[in-house]
C-alpha cells in the first residue's frame, strides 16, 4: 500500500475518534438546551399562573368593594323604608331594597366562585413551583456530569489532534489537501476499502479499469462516484487458505 495512504490510513483512525467525540459532545449540549428548553416554558407558565391569579384576586377585591357599598346601601335603604310617610314611598323603596338583595347574592355567589378559582391557581402554582424546582436541580446535577465530560473530551480531541499531528509532516501536502477537503463531509470515511468490486464508501460498483489500477499500481486511486480515496483489503492467512 502506498506509505501516504498508510499514513492517511492512521490520521482517518484520529479523525473518526474526534468526530465521535464531537458528536458526544454535541448531544450534550442538546440534552442540556432541552432541559433549559422546559425549564423555561415552565418559568413562564409559573409567570402567567401568578399573573392569572392576581388578575383573579383583583377582580375579588373589586366584587367585595361592590358588595360593601351594597351592604352599606341595604342599611340605609333599611332606615329610608323606615322613615316613609305613605305606601308609595314604602313600595319604591322595597324595590330597591329587592334589587339590592338581588345584587348582594348575585356578588357574594361570584366572590364563592372566586375564591374557588383561587384556591384551584394555588394549587396549580404550587405543583408548577416543585416542577420547576425539581427540574433546576435536575439542571445542576446534569451540568455537573456535563461541564465535567465536556472537559474529558475537550482533553481527548487534544490530545489526538497532538498525535494527529505527528503524522502529517510525513505526508505529501497536496493529497493531505484532498483527505481534509474529503473529510469535511465524509466525516472519518474519506479512505474506503474495495469490497466485491464496489467501493464501501458509496458502494456503486466500480469500472473493471478503476480496480485494475487499484490493484497494479501504487498509485492513489478515487472512487470516480463519490471522490473518496480508494485500498485494497489485504487478505488474513485464514483468507489465503
Amino acid at each position: 500500500m502506498n506509505t501516504d495512504l498508510k499514513n492517511l490510513l492512521n490520521i482517518q483512525e484520529f479523525d473518526k475518534k474526534v468526530a465521535l467525540l464531537e458528536e458526544e459532545l454535541d448531544k450534550i449540549e442538546k440534552k442540556e438546551a432541552k432541559i433549559v428548553e422546559v425549564i423555561d416554558v415552565k418559568a413562564e407558565q409559573l409567570k402567567n399562573a401568578k399573573e392569572e391569579k392576581e388578575e383573579i384576586e383583583k377582580d375579588k377585591a373589586f366584587k367585595e368593594d361592590l358588595l360593601n357599598d351594597t351592604l352599606e346601601n341595604l342599611k340605609k335603604l333599611e332606615v329610608k323604608l323606615n322613615s316613609a310617610t305613605n305606601e308609595k314611598q314604602a313600595q319604591a323603596v322595597n324595590t330597591e331594597i329587592d334589587i339590592a338583595k338581588t345584587n348582594k347574592s348575585v356578588l357574594e355567589e361570584k366572590i364563592v366562585a372566586l375564591e374557588e378559582d383561587i384556591e384551584l391557581k394555588e394549587k396549580d402554582i404550587k405543583e408548577l413551583e416543585d416542577r420547576y424546582a425539581q427540574l433546576q436541580k435536575t439542571l445542576q446535577e446534569h451540568k455537573t456530569k456535563f461541564n465535567e465530560r465536556r472537559k474529558q473530551i475537550k482533553e481527548e480531541i487534544k490530545q489526538i489532534k497532538e498525535n494527529k499531528e505527528n503524522l502529517i509532516d510525513n505526508i505529501d501536502e497536496t493529497l493531505l489537501h484532498k483527505y481534509e477537503k474529503l473529510n469535511k463531509w465524509t466525516k472519518g470515511t474519506s479512505i474506503v476499502p474495495v469490497r466485491q468490486g464496489a467501493c464501501y464508501g458509496c458502494f456503486m460498483k466500480l469500472t473493471p479499469q478503476t480496480i485494475t489500477n487499484l490493484e497494479e499500481t501504487d498509485d492513489i486511486i478515487f472512487c470516480p462516484n463519490c471522490g473518496r480515496m480508494l485500498y485494497k483489503e489485504e487478505k488474513t492467512d485464514s483468507e489465503n487458505d
